[in-house]
């Protein structure tokens, strides 16, 4: 699929925000957009959440490295991830005798080891990575083993845009859909994924667009909110400034997309 607008728009904020190019003339709003473009490191990402009291996993620990990290403390059901990863770098679930992505068996005892063999088999991560250890959701539908992603995109400070991403089995199988603020389906916005079937709105839907909109009223950008609902409550995740790196959106997708950032342009 050819490049869009919106994949043209993600390059020149990556060039904006990481590779400072084109830097603010007032001190103040250069630094307020370094920090809401650091939001994507987990570490800052949880610390933000904190002040903010938003609902968080539990975290049951952050070590500077895999070999601090105390596997043998760690639940039956947890998550390990970087805190700098990206696209599900690195991620693993661990659920008693097993790695949910995978299906590989892995004995409680024997995850450090898992763990290593995946990482150095990887190539994400770096000097500076810190390892999370964080609670396993579960999803709202039991039927779903791995939670799914309810992805907000936001700007001028409300909810626009609901991605909901299903995880399920191999990674050719994952399927996905986009759903306007007021619940109404997109059919093609984007191709990353297969296109899932329409669902109804979520429990704990007003939560989730409250949520967002405190976020979204708080950070003043076009920004992804990643969040999980379980059977209790919505479930705050992580920040993505560069949405799949702006890839295969469709006309419609990036449309969309565009027409929020021309409407409501960051204010840094």
């Amino acid at each position: 699929m050819p490049n869009t607008d919106f994949k043209r728009r993600m390059n020149e904020r990556l060039d904006r925000w990481y590779k400072n190019a084109d830097p603010q003339e007032d001190p103040k709003r250069q630094q307020r957009r370094r920090y809401i473009a650091g939001l994507v490191n987990k570490t800052s990402m949880f610390n933000y959440a904190r002040r903010l009291e938003l609902p968080l996993p539990e975290r049951f620990a952050e070590a500077e490295g895999l070999e601090a990290l105390d596997f043998a403390a760690l639940p039956e059901r947890v998550v390990i991830k970087p805190n700098n990863g990206a696209d599900n770098d690195g991620v693993l679930l661990f659920d008693c005798a097993r790695e949910v992505f995978t299906g590989d068996p892995v004995a409680i005892a024997d995850r450090a080891a898992y763990t290593r063999q995946r990482y150095d088999a990887g190539s994400f991560l770096q000097p500076s990575s810190k390892i999370i250890a964080e609670e396993f959701l579960q999803d709202f539908d039991p039927a779903f083993t791995v939670p799914r992603d309810f992805k907000v995109y936001v700007a001028g400070g409300r909810p626009w845009v609901i991605q909901v991403v299903n995880r399920q089995g191999p990674k050719a199988e994952w399927s996905h859909r986009y759903y306007n603020q007021d619940w109404v389906p997109y059919d093609h916005f984007q191709r990353e994924n297969k296109l899932a079937p329409v669902i109804d709105r979520p429990p704990h839907f007003e939560e989730l667009i409250a949520l967002s909109a405190r976020i979204a009223q708080d950070i003043k950008c076009f920004m992804r909110l990643d969040f999980y609902i379980t059977a209790q409550r919505v479930v705050f995740g992580e920040f993505t400034s560069y949405p799949n790196a702006g890839l295969q959106f469709t006309p419609v997708g990036s449309n969309v997309l565009c027409d929020l950032m021309d409407r409501y342009p960051d204010p840094f």
